[in-house]
């Protein structure tokens, strides 16, 4: 455990506001940095700026309320600072049998494996299942064996790989699903945390 997880264990868990999308935009550039070395080209990781990924999430979050639980995004908070976000949305059609998306998880690479993205994933699957959600599909960049093996974890099944295009980078992905929400929440809720996250 690191240092900052070791002094720090209370974590909380929010609804995110427009006021959030910059430290929201740092978390997911450190996260790509750091996580996709390997993956997608140094170039591309490299010229990453806080400021474009800011632009986008600011959209998203003003749109928010007008989405009404349709779509959300939750932020993970310690000491005031935000240490991870995740976002879902309902989909207005239904790709591979799936009617909801996880369409983000992110944490800072020292809080990682402390249960916190697990609960993040847990707030958007609770939120979406309220609003009739069954299921739920995820992408990520084929390859992340990480991700790949965070989601196993909680219950998800290998669905798809497909091609595409990011920013003029192709890429492959994969899809992973539950095809049943209640075993994701039920995944998330027996697994044990390392924070005191509430």
């Amino acid at each position: 455990m690191s240092e900052m997880m070791s002094s720090i264990k209370e974590v909380s868990l929010r609804r995110a506001t427009v006021g959030d999308a910059e430290a929201i935009a740092a978390v997911r550039v450190e996260s790509w940095q750091t996580t996709y070395r390997g993956m997608i080209p140094d170039s591309y990781l490299d010229e990453m700026r806080i400021e474009d990924s800011f632009l986008h999430w600011k959209t998203v979050l003003e749109a928010l309320p007008t989405a009404g639980d349709r779509a959300c995004v939750y932020v993970a908070e310690s000491e005031g600072h935000i240490i991870g976000f995740a976002s879902g949305m309902l989909l207005e059609r239904a790709k591979h049998g799936f009617s909801a998306e996880l369409s983000a998880v992110y944490l800072r690479p020292a809080w990682q494996r402390s249960g916190i993205g697990r609960r993040m994933v847990q707030k958007v699957a609770r939120t979406l299942q309220a609003q009739g959600a069954q299921n739920l599909l995820v992408w990520l960049i084929s390859g992340n064996n990480v991700a790949r093996n965070f989601y196993e974890e909680l219950g998800a099944e290998f669905i798809l790989e497909q091609e595409f295009s990011w920013d003029g980078v192709d890429l492959k992905e994969s899809g992973y699903g539950w095809r049943d929400l209640s075993v994701l929440l039920a995944s998330v809720q027996a697994m044990p945390t390392s924070a005191a996250i509430h």
